[in-house]
């Protein structure tokens, strides 16, 4: 649902004051933006590359050309590294995923001070 002009010209104000009181914030959150959004460019483009890749195997099939096999196979396998940067570039600083992490590290941080503290020679 699209908002109104009254309600865009709110938002805009808004944004512009929230701009203007913390520069370093919004320069962060426009280079987060920009960043993500060469991402997504990123996973199109390996997507486009695996899929044509994938063409080309099936014209090799048919032609039998050696060379058309091989540069179907290498363009299967750059979209497929283009799709994982971009998915884990895109995944890593969220705090989802730090979190089972912080999670065990103090558990196991808990765990190695009872076992120190029971044969701890007083």
């Amino acid at each position: 649902m699209p908002l109104s002009d009254h309600e865009q010209r709110i938002l805009d104000e808004i944004e512009k004051n929230l701009y203007q009181e913390d520069r370093a914030n919004a320069r962060t959150s426009k280079d987060r933006k920009a960043a993500q959004r060469d991402e997504r460019k990123r996973a199109r483009l390996g997507a486009l590359s695996f899929v044509a890749g994938f063409i080309g195997l099936f014209v090799f099939f048919y032609s039998t050309v050696v060379i058309v096999g091989v540069m179907a196979f290498a363009a299967m396998v750059l979209g497929i590294v283009l799709i994982a940067g971009a998915a884990r570039s895109v995944g890593s600083p969220s705090d989802l995923v730090r979190r089972p992490a912080d999670r065990l590290g103090r558990a196991f941080s808990e765990w190695e001070e009872r076992v120190r503290g029971r044969y701890k020679k007083d």
